[in-house]
């Protein structure tokens, strides 16, 4: 691990390089920035509140600056630390240069382990995977996307998302991303590159569909799950299943800002803790709260036939696609899981 900064050179407040600007049309009055924390590293101390430490997820809320941000403005994040804070420090500063992040409205910029987390890559790009990739786009993402079909048929979905948008290789776009989103037929999970995805998280929204998928006896006898299978496959990735129990159209309807009294939540599940909170970080920037279901092998509680699977975004209607959508909270999503079982 890397030695601590000496106690006396670190000042009352401590500037992180790491600038991030307001992207939206309108003046910010309140702002929170989020870092994931390098594996082995640490922060400490109170720093008088404006900082918090969950594990490696570090929050900053309105650090040193209390008027507005407008349209345009950049600020850089300051830790303002008690001097008697700064003679025991174990803030690494060196290890959170970060290039500047976009942040919109109130929402939050979610830098990962190696920069600030800009670009999200997708392999698959249908109904799912292009409704994420919209909402990753509205909130300032940066996103790569492929199919099994090429590139050059993506280009109505690029031309659709802008500039931040650009078609790849399945294997270009897990190589480009720093958060990797999967969403193609379960099937087909053996064709997902693997190299490229070592060390990356991956959001699985995968869901087992025999008559699609034909017959995998490991998941017709429940000894495993498809989002196990595909961890199987990527060793040196960290999976996180995610967005499979929700209706791509709802999942474009009902993305709503942090703290709104009508926001959603989606269920996660992965063995990695670290993978789960960047997860957690990327669902909060496109609008939705993130419930922990635990484990991977836990995914199988909000997998289809589950009750948390499509009815709750949908009032629980029979036919939850035809509904136009209905908010389903944080506590509905728990509660649908804990009615799953095992």
């Amino acid at each position: 691990m890397p030695s601590l900064p000496d106690a006396g050179s670190l000042p009352a407040v401590s500037r992180l390089p790491n600038p991030f600007s307001n992207t939206g049309a309108s003046a910010m009055t309140g702002w929170t920035v989020t870092f994931i924390l390098p594996a082995g590293h640490t922060l400490t101390g109170s720093w008088n509140g404006a900082v918090t430490v969950s594990g490696r997820t570090v929050t900053v809320r309105n650090a040193a600056h209390n008027g507005a941000l407008a349209p345009g403005g950049r600020r850089h994040v300051r830790l303002p630390g008690h001097p008697a804070e700064r003679r025991r420090p174990s803030l690494r500063l060196h290890l959170l240069l970060t290039p500047a992040c976009p942040v919109t409205g109130n929402a939050k910029a979610s830098p990962g382990d190696r920069a600030c987390m800009t670009t999200i890559a997708f392999i698959g790009s249908g109904h799912i995977g292009g409704t994420v990739a919209r909402l990753a786009v509205a909130a300032g993402y940066d996103v790569v996307l492929s199919n099994s079909r090429g590139p050059e048929t993506l280009g109505d979905l690029v031309g659709e998302l802008g500039p931040k948008a650009r078609a790849a290789t399945a294997a270009e776009a897990a190589a480009a991303g720093d958060l990797v989103v999967v969403s193609i037929p379960l099937k087909a999970y053996r064709e997902v590159p693997v190299e490229p995805l070592a060390g990356k998280t991956v959001l699985d929204t995968n869901n087992y569909y025999p008559e699609r998928d034909g017959h995998f006896p490991e998941l017709d006898d429940d000894s495993t799950t498809s989002s196990e299978l595909l961890q199987r496959h990527l060793p040196e990735s960290r999976v996180v299943k995610v967005f499979n129990n929700i209706f791509f159209r709802h999942l474009g309807a009902l993305a709503r800002p942090a703290g709104a009294a009508d926001r959603s939540a989606l269920a996660i599940a992965g063995d990695d803790a670290a993978a789960k909170e960047e997860a957690a970080a990327f669902l909060d920037a496109i609008g939705y709260d993130a419930v922990d279901a635990g484990a991977l092998a836990e995914g199988r509680r909000f997998q289809p036939g589950t009750p948390v699977y499509g009815g709750p975004y949908a009032g629980d209607a029979a036919d939850f696609w035809e509904s136009p959508g209905v908010p389903a909270s944080a506590e509905t999503i728990r509660s649908g899981l804990a009615a799953a079982g095992r």
